[in-house]
């Protein structure tokens, strides 16, 4: 299966890799003002630390495509903000999950397994 939107590709600037224009020109629409207001929804106040974490993510998503799960970019961030403390960091950022929560306001699509329901629930 391919991740290529004809749709999309057809909108998209012809220089370079079609995927890599495909994927930033949906992230196009995106803007900071409607990750603030998302992460308001969410009780959360975004702040300069916040935004590296989300256009790390975008950066991701441009580059690589959509994570094959989410173990795998858990594992980038992780790595890449382990200086700052690592996964404690990232969840004090982010308390819903960097990569659940993170991914949605980065405008980015988050792994099929970041929401796994199998496991139950705690209410």
């Amino acid at each position: 299966m391919t991740e290529i939107d004809i749709n999309k590709l057809i909108l998209a600037p012809t220089s370079g890799d079609p995927l890599v224009a495909m994927r930033r020109a949906e992230l196009a629409g995106w803007t900071r003002e409607a990750a603030i207001a998302s992460a308001r929804a969410d009780d959360l106040e975004l702040t300069p630390a916040h935004f590296a974490v989300i256009e790390l993510l975008q950066k991701i998503y441009i580059e690589k495509g959509r994570a094959p799960h989410a173990r795998y970019l858990a594992t980038l961030l992780y790595d890449t903000f382990a200086a700052e403390g690592g996964s404690r960091y990232l969840y004090q950022l982010f308390p819903a999950g960097p990569v659940a929560q993170g991914s949605r306001l980065a405008g980015t699509p988050a792994p099929h397994d970041t929401k796994d329901l199998s496991f139950g629930s705690t209410y």
